[in-house]
């Protein structure tokens, strides 16, 4: 199974394979690096689709909205669990079922670590390792991942989630994907208005869900929607895309999403 997490090699381009859902014999992913150039904003990597691989962007209707389309047939694809590192064997150690992706799957090398797990126990191992003060917070902020959120947003929830941190001064990132069927997209609209969190559904394993009071799901595939707390207010603008069975507010192709 190939989701959120794993790498595809296609056209001499480095792509990140993004969600859950893929259609038969193909691969959702945008371009992460292009040559020397890293790409982290959704929004430059659909615009370098547009302006390169325009003939990939198809509609997929259980996504709602047009994607890159990679044939399996002409990808090679990069598994995230048939990588070790030995050198972060310490800390990867302390896991069960733990793969590595990010930089060091696609180029061997990085000044991080990325990690993917379908093990939601991990979460529960994290927990206790910051707990014990074996991992600490990330306090910093690469202007090149804020997009959605502001700076100080970005931060303020940063700081708080286990699934980001640090290990002996290493910077580390935690994906756990436990991935759902949404259903079909059978309309959308606009949207742009204060939300709260009345219940974390799932607010650690890819995709996240939270409740809110006025009856929409806010859902992510973005490690910076996790870990969000109940009773957070929010004001979003962005599209709502109604689904067959519920309604999903989609936070990773919000315009805004600032915390009141």
């Amino acid at each position: 199974m190939i989701t959120e997490g794993y790498f595809v090699k296609y056209k001499g381009v480095i792509w990140a394979v993004k969600g859950c859902y893929h259609p038969e014999g193909y691969v959702v992913a945008v371009p992460r690096k292009l040559g020397e150039k890293k790409i982290k904003k959704m929004s430059e990597s659909i615009q370098l689709v547009k302006e390169k691989f325009p003939q990939l962007l198809k509609y997929v209707d259980e996504i709602g909205f047009e994607v890159p389309l990679l044939s399996l047939s002409e990808v090679e694809v990069l598994d995230p669990f048939k990588v070790s590192i030995f050198q972060f064997n310490d800390f990867i150690n302390n896991f069960l079922d733990v793969g590595i992706t990010g930089s060091y799957l696609y180029e061997g090398k990085g000044n991080d670590l990325d990690l993917i797990s379908f093990n939601s126990k991990n979460y529960y191992i994290l927990m206790d390792m910051r707990k014990r003060g074996i991992t600490s917070p990330l306090v910093e902020v690469k202007d090149n991942e804020i997009e959605g959120l502001s700076k100080q947003d970005f931060l303020r929830l940063k700081v708080k989630r286990v699934l980001e941190g640090k290990y002996k001064g290493i910077p580390y990132t935690f994906k756990i994907v436990e991935c759902e069927d949404f259903g079909k997209v059978i309309r959308k609209s606009k949207f742009g208005g204060i939300v709260k969190i009345d219940k974390a559904l799932k607010p650690f394993s890819l995709p996240v869900k939270y409740l809110t009071e006025e009856g929409y799901i806010l859902t992510s595939f973005r490690t910076r929607y996790t870990e969000l707390e109940e009773g957070l207010r929010l004001y979003i603008k962005g599209t709502l895309l109604s689904r067959e069975n519920f309604e999903d507010l989609d936070l990773d192709i919000a315009q805004v999403v600032k915390i009141m």
